[in-house]
């Protein structure tokens, strides 16, 4: 089973739809509506539909951006950029897909995701 399929109905924040803050979920979320924050789903997948614009550092198990996203994200697994976003900021994961037709504007680490995802767990267990 691939990390990015979604088995269950994921937790959806959609189009029309304005949140500032800090997120987290046990489940998968996608966004098709504005973020800004934090989100944090270390081990669940986020989807950043087309018509999302997010603004929030992000830590999960595996991301797809195919809106807008200003910020940076940490992914234990892979990140996905699809031929509709644009994607301003810093990516820390093992894998990056980069679709033709993408806008990325930023920074790659593959090499510290595991000390990014331990520091992140840490700070959400201090609430």
């Amino acid at each position: 089973m691939r990390v990015d399929t979604l088995t269950e109905s994921p937790s959806r924040l959609p189009a029309g739809i304005t949140i500032a803050g800090d997120l987290r979920s046990e489940n998968d979320l996608s966004i098709d509506g504005t973020f800004e924050g934090q989100i944090t789903l270390p081990e669940q997948h986020l989807v950043i539909g087309r018509s999302a614009r997010v603004r929030a550092r992000i830590v999960a198990k595996s991301v797809t951006i195919a809106g807008q996203l200003d910020g940076n994200v940490t992914a234990t697994y892979r990140v996905r950029i699809e031929p509709t976003a644009d994607v301003h900021g810093h990516i820390q994961t093992p894998s990056v897909e980069l679709t033709d037709g993408a806008r990325f504007t930023g920074t790659v680490d593959p090499n510290r995701t595991e000390a990014a995802m331990l520091i992140a767990r840490y700070r959400q267990k201090q609430g």
